[in-house]
């Protein structure tokens, strides 16, 4: 647990509690498609998919397929997607940019004139 020095636009700082470790559901990994190779996942893919396996199961696939992928593309390091706002842009960091320098301005010198204007900068953000 962190108390945040970004206000957000509140009059109280914001407290961050976290636990433990990052979520996992929305770490995702990919294929490195460019770096697999293709020999040995089509000589695998034979090997273990050929005509003999006619009878197996989806799943059954399924699994040997993504096990001799596994075996043959490398993948990318696990990473956290953030999610897509499309509304945050360039403007929108430029004012919380101005904001967090108007907050710094009135930490270091608490002055009416300060004060007036990290609440008319804040509004605006």
């Amino acid at each position: 647990m962190k108390t945040l020095e970004d206000l957000c636009g509140s009059y109280h700082y914001p407290i961050s509690v976290s636990y433990g470790s990052t979520e996992t559901s929305s770490a995702i990994h990919s294929w490195k498609l460019r770096k697999a190779d293709w020999t040995s996942y089509s000589q695998d893919a034979r090997e273990k998919l050929g005509c003999s396996n006619l009878g197996i199961s989806l799943d059954e696939f399924s699994e040997k397929i993504i096990a001799i992928a596994n075996n043959n593309i490398p993948k990318s390091k696990f990473c956290v997607r953030r999610h897509n706002t499309v509304w945050f842009n360039d403007t929108c960091k430029e004012a919380i940019k101005r904001r967090k320098k108007a907050l710094m301005k009135v930490k270091s010198s608490p002055t009416y004139e300060n004060i007036q204007q990290y609440k008319i900068i804040r509004g605006q953000t």
